[in-house]
């Protein structure tokens, strides 16, 4: 059953690893290196997703975090008022974001095919981080409602980058049904037993389908 093999893909990859820093980070040197180029073609990705999540002109840089741990996948910078307008992600989100764009029916759960397969927990991941990252940028900083609200917005990521409605849809309750669980146990800051259809965290009560 091909969901079943997509789980086993998710524990082999073990792409459960947070997926932001909540902590306030100043900027940094490498932060305004990073900021002072133009942006990449698949940092454009990411800006152009972000920027329609958020409303705001969010600049997305692939690169180092300036964060030890190599679980965390994404950072957005706190300054002393608040989030700035940028946020950063490790340069294999980015190329898993091309690689979605590029083609976005190739990466549907519902009909992927061989090693394309083991690469959906990793898609649906780097979709996660941008929408995880935008809700920083509007300025929450708890990392369980952030998850949340960012796990919400999956759809809106993968169908603003060209998925279909419905595949965009898949994506996001993919990543509800066989990634969010997981936290629990792997990351529980990210994790909320508030974060269900009718809970605390949810952004769209009036509507029946969750998380999207």
């Amino acid at each position: 059953m091909r969901l079943g093999a997509l789980l086993a893909a998710v524990l082999a990859a073990g792409v459960l690893a947070a997926v932001a820093h909540a902590d306030a980070r100043p900027l940094t040197a490498n932060d305004r290196a990073l900021l002072a180029r133009p942006a990449t073609y698949e940092e454009q990705i990411g800006e152009l997703v972000a920027r329609r999540l958020t409303g705001h002109s969010v600049s997305v840089r692939c690169g180092a975090l300036g964060i030890g741990d190599p679980r965390v996948l994404g950072v957005t910078p706190w300054g002393a008022g608040g989030p700035v307008d940028y946020f950063l992600m490790r340069p294999a989100e980015c190329t898993f974001l091309a690689w979605f764009r590029q083609s976005p029916a190739r990466w549907d759960p519902r009909s992927c095919e061989g090693d394309d397969c083991a690469q959906i927990p990793n898609i649906a991941m780097a979709l996660a981080v941008v929408s995880h990252e935008s809700y920083h940028i509007l300025g929450y900083r708890n990392e369980a409602q952030v998850e949340c609200y960012g796990m919400q917005s999956i759809w809106f990521v993968a169908n603003r980058l060209g998925a279909s409605v419905a595949e965009a849809q898949s994506l996001a309750s993919f990543y509800a049904a066989r990634m969010y669980p997981l936290r629990r146990t792997q990351s529980p800051r990210y994790w909320s037993s508030q974060c269900r259809d009718g809970g605390t965290y949810d952004l769209r009560r009036s509507l029946a389908r969750w998380p999207s």
